[in-house]
C-alpha cells in the first residue's frame, strides 16, 4: 500500500471513530433528557429546565425533545413546554410485557402465603392512570366479597396509596414528586387507622423503605394486612399482601412478615423470569 493510500486509510478511520463517538454521545443525552421526565415534578418541562437538570445545555435539549415529536416520544404542551408521549407510553408497556410473570406464575406463591396465614394473598400492582393501584391476582380461602365493602367503598380503598400496607409499600418507593402527589390525596372513608396527615404519611414510608415490609391494622374494617414490595430492577412495580380477619393477627409479625416478604421476592424473581432483578432496597 503506498504512503497516501495509507494516510487516506488512516484518515478514513478515524473519521469513523469520531462519528461512532459522536452518535454515542448523542445517544446518551437523548436518554439523559427522558430520564430527566422521571425525575422532575409535574407533566410537563421547558428545555431550560430539563437542561437544569441534565447539565445539558438547552440548545441541545431543545433538538433533542423537536426531534422525538415526529416519533410522539414526546409531544408540546403549552408555552413551550414539553411532556413523555405516547410514543414513551408504548416502550413502557413493552417493557413490562416482556417483564411479566409467565401467566399462572404467581398463583402458587400466593397460594402458599394464603395457606401459612390463613388468609387471602393478594398481587397488587402500580395502576398506569397516575398513582394507584389494581389487583393482578389472588389466592386464599376468602374472597374479595368477603371484605364486606360497597363497591365503591373497595374501588376506593383499593385505588389510592394513601391507604393499606399494600398501597404504603407501593408508595415507598416512588419518585419524590409522585410520594407528595398521594401525599396531597385526601383520605377515603372508610381509612381505619391510616396516618392522617401528609407528614405521618411520609414518615410511615420511610419506616417502610427501612423494613421492607408494612403493616396495617383494621384500616379495612375488621381486616388487617402485612405487605411487601415488589420490583422490577430498581423499579416498584408493586406489591404482595395477605390480609387476615384482625383478631387473627397477632403482636408478634414474625410468621407474617418473613411469608410476606418471602413471597414477594419470589415474585421480584418472576420479573423477566428471574434476570436482571433486585431486592427492594432499604435505608433509603
Amino acid at each position: 500500500m503506498s504512503g497516501t493510500a495509507a494516510k487516506a486509510r488512516t484518515t478514513q478511520q478515524r473519521l469513523q471513530g469520531a462519528a461512532r463517538q459522536g452518535g454515542t454521545a448523542h445517544a446518551r443525552r437523548v436518554i439523559q433528557v427522558i430520564e430527566a421526565f422521571t425525575r422532575l415534578a409535574g407533566p410537563d418541562h421547558g428545555p431550560t429546565e430539563i437542561a437544569a437538570a441534565t447539565g445539558l445545555h438547552p440548545t441541545v435539549v431543545y433538538r433533542i425533545v423537536q426531534s422525538g415529536l415526529h416519533t410522539t416520544l414526546f409531544v408540546r404542551g403549552p408555552a413551550g413546554r414539553y411532556r413523555l408521549g405516547p410514543g414513551a407510553a408504548q416502550i413502557g408497556m413493552h417493557a413490562l410485557a416482556a417483564a411479566a410473570p409467565a401467566p399462572g406464575a404467581t398463583r402458587p406463591v400466593l397460594d402458599r402465603l394464603s395457606s401459612t396465614m390463613n388468609g387471602l394473598a393478594l398481587l397488587w400492582v402500580l395502576s398506569a392512570l397516575g398513582p394507584g393501584r389494581v389487583i393482578a391476582d389472588a389466592a386464599g380461602r376468602f374472597g374479595v366479597d368477603a371484605l364486606g365493602l360497597s363497591a365503591g367503598d373497595f374501588v376506593q380503598l383499593g385505588r389510592t396509596l394513601r391507604t393499606g400496607a399494600s398501597g404504603r409499600a407501593i408508595a415507598a418507593y416512588l419518585p419524590p414528586h409522585m410520594i407528595d402527589a398521594v401525599a396531597a390525596e385526601p383520605l377515603p372513608h372508610p381509612a381505619g387507622s391510616a396516618p392522617r396527615d401528609p407528614k405521618a404519611f411520609r414518615s410511615a414510608l420511610q419506616d417502610i423503605r427501612q423494613a421492607g415490609y408494612a403493616v396495617a391494622r383494621e384500616e379495612m374494617p375488621g381486616w388487617s394486612e402485612v405487605a411487601a414490595p415488589v420490583m422490577w430492577g430498581g423499579v416498584i412495580v408493586g406489591a404482595v399482601s395477605v390480609l387476615v380477619p384482625a383478631p387473627f393477627l397477632a403482636k408478634d409479625l414474625t410468621v407474617p412478615v418473613a411469608a410476606t416478604m418471602a413471597a414477594a421476592t419470589r415474585v421480584t424473581r418472576l420479573m423477566s423470569h428471574g434476570t436482571q432483578t433486585a431486592a427492594p432496597p432499604r435505608g433509603g
